[in-house]
């Protein structure tokens, strides 16, 4: 679902994505199988989510993306990360596979940024064997 995200926002070469230092791999590996740069703000300590305040400093003119990871079945900050996509015309991938029907303000995870991505790897909350799901709210973008 991340692989097929990345592609539907051609990102690629030349492009970095910020994503959490605390995730699993697979976040990192598609990223560099998109041949872009993974690059990494630091978490908060209290939530294990990335932290919104180390996301801006991370920004550079190849920034395309930020890719929070709800980890644990907690929400990141949506609101802030949102405002700081917006603010720098990033998109918003969300990694939601671990947080599965979790919500932020009465929102589901994963339909909060550009596009929200879930795996049904056995490892996840709902295995299914492998795999995933793309979800959004852009029509345009679904089409692709």
């Amino acid at each position: 679902a991340l692989l097929t995200a990345l592609h539907v926002l051609d990102i690629g070469v030349g492009d970095e994505v910020i994503v959490s230092p605390y995730t699993f791999i697979a976040t990192y590996n598609v990223v560099i199988g998109s041949c872009a740069l993974p690059v990494f703000a630091d978490t908060d300590p209290e939530t294990f989510q990335i932290n919104p305040d180390k996301i801006e400093e991370r920004i550079t003119k190849n920034t395309r993306a930020i890719l929070p990871v709800h980890i644990l079945g907690l929400p990141a900050h949506m609101d802030k990360i949102n405002a700081i996509a917006k603010k720098h015309n990033l998109v918003v991938i969300e990694d939601a596979c671990q947080a599965w029907m979790a919500e932020w303000k009465g929102k589901k995870m994963g339909s909060l940024g550009d596009l929200g991505c879930f795996s049904f790897q056995n490892s996840k909350h709902l295995p299914i064997g492998e795999g995933g799901a793309v979800i959004g709210n852009d029509e345009e973008l679904m089409d692709r």
